[in-house]
């Protein structure tokens, strides 16, 4: 079957197309026809080697899919062959005609539901609503989210508008074009990014900080940390050392909370919990929720769409339509 492979970490010179063998399924997992992969930062950083992202190499990236159920493996029930499902490809392997993930990390799609909506739900939007979720966030809170562009900075949006924060910033990169989501303001990541935040945050501070870039940027979040704040880091963008946390001193001072989340390191360690926040996305969207159509790019498209994402021009999320 044909797949997207990178051969080593580095550059787009380890970028190929391949040809490598159908996998099969295991005990309890399932195998898909792919449809539809989407495109996440995850995969620019398996590539670039860092670590805890591509499980070895050769990698196949695409960690979220959506097509038909193909094969089933021991044991599993709830599915049966040809089921339309999404699924979080932990592991990758989703940039491929057929891909095998454990069942626990799949779902059916329902049936007003695009599939090309629907494929970014495993990973992209069960973010959003875990931060959401785990910030208890309210209509009282001021909410910065560092990192507002791409598929998570629109999920969330979309997510925190039904909380409908007292107020929403949105970091963008200096040379970023891309259009914010409705409900943002904008800041920029710059040397005076904590002060633009608080710029447009009409002077203020912030209740809430969600955090993807790392390294200066999560350092100078700090500083806009109003008292009681919330403080969620769920990635490193910007591949710099993560900076020294808060020192006990500092949270007991300012009665902060902080903590991480990752949705890959979940579903490792429990798929069910990874499963149920699927399952609490195509809930909020049979209540209402509109999930936005992606950029759709074609299998030719592939290489170059993962490269425009490393370079920080490919606005909100892109899937790739693996088959006609």
């Amino acid at each position: 079957m044909k797949a997207i492979q990178f051969a080593g970490p580095g550059g787009p010179e380890q970028i190929a197309e391949v040809d490598i063998p159908t996998p099969e399924p295991g005990a309890g997992q399932i195998a898909i026809t792919v449809r539809y992969a989407g495109l996440n930062f995850a995969e620019v950083l398996a590539r670039r080697g860092a670590p805890g992202y591509a499980p070895g190499w050769p990698y196949v990236p695409g960690m979220e899919v959506g097509g038909e159920v193909a094969a089933l493996g021991a044991g599993v029930a709830g599915f049966e062959v040809g089921d339309q499902v999404v699924a979080f490809t932990v592991g990758g392997g989703g940039l491929a005609e057929t891909v095998v993930t454990e069942a626990g990390l799949a779902a059916r799609v329902p049936d007003k539901l695009e599939l090309e909506r629907a494929v970014a739900v495993p990973l992209t939007w069960t973010t959003a609503v875990a931060l959401v979720q785990n910030t208890h966030i309210t209509a009282a809170d001021r909410v910065l989210v560092t990192g507002a562009t791409g598929g998570v900075g629109d999920a969330l949006a979309a997510v925190l508008s039904l909380r409908a924060p007292r107020s929403l910033v949105g970091a963008t990169s200096p040379n970023s074009a891309s259009v914010l989501a409705d409900g943002y303001r904008r800041a920029v990541r710059d040397a005076g990014f904590a002060a633009a935040a608080r710029e447009a945050n009409d002077g203020e501070l912030f209740d809430v900080v969600l955090e993807s870039i790392g390294g200066d940027v999560a350092a100078a979040s700090f500083g806009v940390l109003a008292p009681r704040g919330r403080f969620v880091s769920y990635g490193a963008a910007a591949g710099q050392p993560d900076p020294a946390a808060p020192s006990f001193g500092d949270l007991r001072r300012n009665n902060w909370t902080t903590s991480g989340f990752s949705i890959s390191n979940l579903a490792r360690g429990d798929a069910g919990a990874a499963g149920e926040l699927i399952a609490a996305v195509f809930a909020l969207v049979e209540g209402g929720l509109t999930l936005p159509a992606p950029r759709v790019v074609g299998w030719d498209q592939a290489i170059e769409a993962h490269i425009a994402q490393a370079e920080g021009r490919s606005p909100g999320k892109t899937v790739v339509a693996v088959r006609g």
